[in-house]
């Protein structure tokens, strides 16, 4: 397996395999964190591909000073963004419709559950931090936040989902109350 440096290096010189060893020693990750912002599998595809095709493209823009799985969840991180802010912006909402997600009264109890609950910032963060194992510093290049303003987020984030869980579950079973 090539290393990012040398994938980079060859990529930049228009070298097929760099391109190759950048996607195989990233895509599966890039594609877990698609998967969790969408929650669907195509969706999630579409997501890699087109970051791939932008770092591609911008290859020459990175600047070493992140690694370049940080720089790729940026890349990926606001293009979900910009997919859920248009696909919130075409949907109709309606207050009175129930989630069809807890239709059954009783669920197993599971994060993505909890976090599918949660707003889109502690979402991210959490994934970031906990999926992805990402250092402070790394989160906050991919959120464009200080490392402090990162570390207080991700604090809060852990509140919330803590409340989340205890709010959604019944004590003692693995389900939710609607």
């Amino acid at each position: 397996m090539m290393n990012d440096s040398e994938a980079i290096a060859m990529a930049l010189n228009g070298r097929e395999e760099g391109f190759k060893a950048i996607f195989a020693n990233h895509s599966a990750c890039l594609f877990t964190h698609a998967l969790r912002f969408t929650g669907q599998r195509e969706t999630a595809e579409d997501l890699v591909q087109e970051t791939f095709s932008d770092a591609f493209r911008f290859l020459d823009s990175f600047k070493g000073q992140a690694r370049l799985r940080t720089w790729l969840y940026k890349i990926l991180f606001r293009k979900a963004i910009k997919k859920k802010e248009a696909a919130t912006a075409e949907l109709a909402f309606d207050p009175g419709k129930k989630d069809k997600r807890f239709a059954h009264c009783e669920l197993k109890l599971d994060t993505s559950i909890i976090l599918d609950l949660m707003g889109e910032k502690d979402r991210s963060i959490l994934m970031l931090a906990y999926w992805d194992e990402l250092k402070i510093e790394e989160i906050a290049d991919i959120l464009e936040i200080s490392p402090a303003n990162a570390k207080v987020s991700l604090f809060r984030a852990r509140q919330k989902f803590a409340r989340f869980w205890q709010q959604n579950c019944r004590q003692g079973e693995n389900s939710y109350e609607l």
